[in-house]
């Protein structure tokens, strides 16, 4: 590689290196949730005109109306979805969302065992390949595409569901995929405001938890 070379892909580093500081005085604590996010080459993951963006903590576009979450975003959905539970406890993940495959990278930069991605939109799902073959990371995700709404329930129970987009409403699908001890978090859209919301399926139903106000793209419900 050229010297030019090196430096541009020093500077990536760099500031990815700040990028995880910086969540990390935002408030994301766990360790393996800031070496995941040091771990990924989220540039790889935004068109080549908006690089330099890519570290920022900002959402990005992706084409087809839908985006790239600002960094803190990913952070703070992947620790709330870990919870205080060691890794073991969240074996098999779904995402529900798999856009760019930026969140996908995350959760295999963590070493999941399984992890499934939806994606309904058929340039993204293939888009998400591309980016994950690129970043070269260790452990594997399974693409699907369809409707994130109806969840995966061939590949079901589940230790955590993590969607990436706002629907009106819980998709029922989905809390019947979740494994009793599991832990769903997405936000819900109430028509005037969107937030994030922590689902934890106990022996006796769900719990739920309001954690922070929210800004996603909707979930659409059908293909």
């Amino acid at each position: 590689m050229t010297r030019h070379g090196n430096s541009h892909w020093a500077g990536y580093e760099l500031r990815r290196a700040r990028m995880v500081e910086r969540l990390q005085q935002m408030g994301i604590c766990r360790s393996e949730v800031l070496d995941a996010m040091a771990q990924v080459p989220r540039h790889l993951f935004v068109e080549e005109a908006i690089r330099s963006h890519a570290y920022d903590d900002m959402s990005l576009p992706l084409g087809l109306g839908q985006t790239i979450s600002q960094p803190y975003t990913v952070a703070v959905m992947t620790q709330l979805l870990l919870g205080e539970e060691p890794l073991s406890a969240r074996r098999c993940v779904l995402e529900i969302g798999t856009g760019c495959g930026y969140q996908t990278a995350v959760l295999q930069a963590l070493g999941l065992p399984e992890i499934y991605s939806i994606e309904r939109l058929r340039p993204l799902h293939e888009r998400a390949k591309v980016h994950l073959r690129a970043a070269h990371l260790p452990q594997q995700a399974r693409l699907v595409c369809g409707d994130g709404y109806l969840g995966l329930p061939q590949a079901a129970p589940f230790d955590g569901i993590l969607v990436t987009a706002a629907p009106t409403e819980i998709p029922v699908p989905l809390l019947q995929q979740l494994a009793v001890g599991g832990r769903m978090v997405l936000p819900l859209d109430d028509g005037h405001a969107q937030f994030l919301w922590v689902i934890d399926k106990t022996e006796h139903g769900f719990q739920e938890t309001c954690v922070q106000e929210a800004l996603f793209v909707p979930l659409v419900n059908g293909v």
